[in-house]
């Protein structure tokens, strides 16, 4: 018969009350250390408010490809501590290019 568990051995199992996450864009990295069951709207208000240039709601945050809403948490979404998020800022103009409309007649 095994010994009785003495509860040493789930404690690998026990994920940390807080993560470090980094989000990152072409330019900029931020790190933001947060509990996991905080939402993560705390998270893309602190980017907003960390990175001036970047006008506030002007992006889309993705994590393992999936756009982030603010109301999920780093527990619901199974993160671990040292995850990234992508910041993609919308971008204008960029219409259809249509060969040979740069042609001089």
């Amino acid at each position: 018969m095994p010994p009785p568990c003495s509860g040493r051995d789930s404690k690998a199992a026990v994920k940390p009350l807080m993560v470090t996450i980094k989000v990152v864009s072409q330019e900029k990295v931020l790190r933001h250390t947060m509990s996991r069951a905080d939402k993560l709207q705390v998270l893309l208000d602190a980017w907003y408010r960390k990175v001036p240039d970047v006008t506030y709601g002007t992006g889309v945050f993705l994590f393992e490809g999936v756009r982030l809403r603010g109301d999920k948490t780093p527990a619901d979404l199974e993160m671990e501590d040292g995850d990234m998020i992508d910041f993609f800022e919308h971008m204008d103009g960029g219409g259809p290019f249509v060969a040979g409309s740069m042609s001089a007649h």
